[in-house]
């Protein structure tokens, strides 16, 4: 009788934990791409030659694909369930590339991969990448990026003709990831807005190649 009693005890846990794993929510598993789309109108065009999108260095603990999470002034997570389709490094220097050519401030912009003589290289450093949980903060999206612009004369020696630091924090609406990735795509896009501006007026005072 105990036997069966415990065979009976048994069955009902195991419908228990498959009706649990049934009605629990999946875990959210996401691969995400931040590429802000610039929708106002081309400048006019100042710098008759083209610029190449250099590297873009990003420091650690950022320097993953992982999303990254700040839970306290020195306690940073990685999220292993969403991450970025690209290194940050790759995608931030595709997504600058593609709003400058989009501003027409130069000529056009082409890739640290292309074959031609840069007349113009910008570079950067993004100093921070991450989403903001820090007990007594408002969760947002943070993004801090260091772009140089140099120029290139006979003897190949890059000149700094342009370096300014930019910040950004963009509140998340909730915890989701798809609120985290658009609160960065935002963020990004302010800042790329920032450095379109500063370009235009930096423009006239330029060394020409």
């Amino acid at each position: 009788m105990k036997i069966k009693y415990k065979f009976i005890g048994c069955l009902f846990l195991f419908q228990l934990l498959v009706a649990c794993s049934i009605t629990q929510a999946p875990l959210e598993i996401g691969h995400w791409r931040l590429m802000p789309e610039r929708v106002s109108a081309p400048k006019s065009n100042q710098i008759k030659y083209w610029l190449t999108q250099g590297t873009i260095n990003v420091t650690s603990p950022f320097d993953t694909k992982s999303f990254v999470y700040r839970m306290d002034d020195q306690k940073y997570e990685k999220d292993f369930y969403n991450d970025y389709v690209t290194l940050p490094s790759d995608m931030i220097a595709s997504a600058t590339r593609q709003w400058l050519n989009a501003s027409g401030i130069f000529q056009f912009a082409v890739g640290n991969s292309n074959a031609l003589l840069p007349m113009y290289l910008l570079q950067g450093t993004i100093d921070e990448m991450y989403t903001d949980f820090r007990p007594g903060q408002t969760p947002s999206a943070v993004f801090t990026i260091e772009y140089y612009l140099s120029s290139s004369d006979g003897l190949k020696k890059n000149n700094v003709l342009f370096r300014k630091k930019y910040h950004q924090s963009e509140p998340i609406k909730d915890n989701s990831a798809k609120s985290i990735a658009k609160a960065q795509q935002t963020a990004l896009g302010k800042i790329l807005a920032q450095l379109e501006e500063d370009l235009h007026k930096e423009a006239p005072q330029l060394n020409k190649p």
